[in-house]
């Protein structure tokens, strides 16, 4: 298996260790959350990737911080991790 480095854009010396999950299957159906960080045309982006994932025959949620100057609250993305297989972030300008 291949191995990842998870950088974490918040530097810092102590920033989080994220451990990796397994791989998705590719054969079947995902629930994907999508999260848009508010920041200006992020919805459109995301608009675009979740009419190809539904193409495909994925689920998805759709997520949304109500601004782009701070941190998803820990509730949000606990909610995330629980209902989604995979989670995607729109960082569009």
């Amino acid at each position: 298996m291949k191995e990842f480095e998870i950088l974490d854009p918040s530097g810092g010396e102590h920033a989080p260790a994220w451990p990796l999950n397994a791989p998705l299957q590719a054969n079947r159906s995902l629930h994907v959350g999508l999260l848009d960080i508010a920041k200006r045309q992020g919805d459109v982006f995301l608009d675009a990737l979740e009419q190809r994932l539904v193409d495909r025959g994925h689920s998805v949620s759709r997520y949304r911080k109500p601004t782009m100057t701070r941190p998803a609250i820990a509730t949000l993305v606990e909610e995330i991790a629980l209902r989604c297989d995979a989670a995607m972030v729109a960082l569009a300008d």
